[in-house]
């Protein structure tokens, strides 16, 4: 068995952004101890000392509220309950206002080793439509801060298709980029794949976004994600490659043994079933294993095995013929010039 990975999901948040869609609650403090505790219940319960995780992900939600310390806590059950290695990723996700030098120092000797910063935009335009709470200046001062710490593997979050946004003030973004650093971008397109039109204003800003960050070196390896040689998120990569992960904590989605599965996304429901020592899932529809390589590895450039596509051959036939899939090597992958019609492209395995 590959070695898998651990997804810890935190739900809590300052505010609700509009363009969120995970499972989120507005933080109250009480609630989070309670948390906690539930979530090493459930790492309990999932209990497996031989599966072997090489890397966590807590996300959210706004898990950069929590305190050194309780990423510890939460660190430690994982170590506990699993095979927890040295050499891990562990990724926080984080938003800008709540980084400082001090927590970031902290949050490195707890484990952290990787941070993937929500900037959404260096223009103040832009972060007043999106209601941020942090301006431009400090989502510069959070990765400078990162790297102050030693944690020199930061991913930066991107939005486009912004009505604030232009061809010009996007490109400032990523004049911050070039002069920040990062290891990884990760690049969301406000309202998903859209329109397929080549004069799609969300389509002309991807794909201006999509040759900045090839110039700067960057390689695009995902629909949303680019990333220095080396430096892809490892956590992530799992998703995409059908590998092993956990999820624990409300809302959050796992896939083990071949099987999905997903956790009630409500509070009360989840801590419900934990304190009756029950796993707090949901029913979930199996999905056709070959449906769901095809429909995740092929969200990655390089795309995946031919072999994968032997029961869609007729599809398969037709989609490289218009250009829709293109042969590398011996995968089968969308083009990068196509990879908006991902969606589309996907209906035909469905």
């Amino acid at each position: 068995m590959s070695k898998a990975g651990l997804y810890i999901h935190f739900p809590f948040c300052r505010r609700a952004c509009f363009y969120c869609h995970f499972f989120k609650k507005k933080l109250r403090p009480r609630l989070v101890d309670a948390l906690l505790r539930r979530l090493e219940l459930e790492m309990g319960l999932r209990r497996d000392p031989g599966l072997a995780l090489d890397t966590v992900y807590i996300g959210g939600g706004s898990p950069s509220l929590l305190g050194a310390g309780q990423v510890s806590r939460l660190l430690a059950a994982a170590a506990e309950h699993f095979n927890l290695g040295e050499k891990s990723e562990i990724t926080l996700e984080a938003n800008p206002e709540d980084l400082d030098l001090p927590l970031l120092e902290r949050l490195r000797r707890a484990g952290v080793n990787r941070l993937s910063i929500g900037a959404q935009s260096f223009q103040g335009r832009d972060l007043a439509f999106l209601k941020r709470t942090h301006d431009a200046a400090q989502g510069r001062r959070a990765v400078e801060a990162a790297r102050a710490a030693g944690l020199a593997n930061v991913s930066i979050d991107l939005i486009i298709g912004l009505p604030t946004q232009t061809l010009r003030t996007q490109d400032a973004n990523f004049r911050v980029i070039e002069a920040l650093r990062p290891s990884h971008v990760s690049l969301y397109i406000l309202e998903g794949v859209r329109r397929p039109a080549t004069d799609d204003h969300d389509a002309r800003l991807y794909f201006q976004a999509r040759q900045a960050l090839l110039d700067l070196g960057f390689e695009h390896y995902e629909v949303s994600n680019f990333c220095r040689p080396g430096k892809a998120a490892r956590h992530n990569l799992k998703y995409w490659r059908m590998a092993p992960y956990l999820g624990v904590g409300p809302s959050a989605a796992g896939y083990l043994d071949g099987d999905d599965y997903r956790n009630a996304p409500d509070l009360e429901r989840y801590g419900a079933a934990l304190k009756k020592g029950k796993l707090p899932l949901l029913r979930t529809p199996r999905l056709d294993p070959v449906k769901r390589r095809i429909i995740t590895g092929l969200r990655l450039l390089a795309g995946i095995p031919a072999s994968a596509f032997v029961a869609f051959s007729a599809e398969t036939a037709f989609l490289l013929q218009e250009g829709l899939l293109v042969r590398k090597e011996n995968n089968l992958a969308v083009p990068a010039e196509k990879i908006l019609l991902l969606n589309e492209i996907l209906g035909y395995f469905i």
